[in-house]
């Protein structure tokens, strides 16, 4: 499974002085596959972990609304970290097969996430977030 499957869209921001707003994720974005399952909001608690797990169906949009988080995704072999930044947004696709996960780095963070199926737990296969090592360390540039 190669890693190059994982797909980033960098999110512009439209901003004023009544606040902002970013589009994250459109019926003509050239890595929507064009099925929509459902949406879910996260709140994630500073330092909390949440994941390691994979689908075996389900493919993942997840865009960072507030906060940061610390995204990891790979396979056995070979992961990498991603920071979602409400400030400076991206939206990450994760097709099915990846293990996956973040941790909020600081303060609160709030995620969506969208789907292309509606969430079955039979879908999803969880396990340690340590389980293949500590990807929750910032990596030296």
């Amino acid at each position: 499974m190669e890693l190059k499957k994982i797909e980033i869209k960098k999110l512009i921001i439209h901003k004023d002085e009544r606040g902002y707003l970013f589009e994250g994720l459109k019926n003509n974005d050239h890595l929507f596959d064009g099925k929509f399952g459902q949406c879910l909001i996260s709140v994630v608690n500073p330092e909390i972990i949440k994941g390691l797990h994979k689908h075996k169906i389900q493919t993942d949009y997840t865009l960072c609304v507030k906060g940061k988080v610390l995204y990891v995704v790979g396979d056995e072999e070979k992961f990498e970290q991603f920071i979602l930044d409400g400030d400076d947004p991206l939206l990450i696709k994760v097709p099915p097969g990846y293990w996956h996960g973040y941790k909020a780095m600081n303060d609160e963070a709030l995620l969506v996430h969208i789907m292309d199926t509606i969430f079955d737990p039979n879908d999803t296969e969880a396990v340690d977030p340590y389980h293949f090592g500590d990807f929750w360390t910032i990596k030296d540039e």
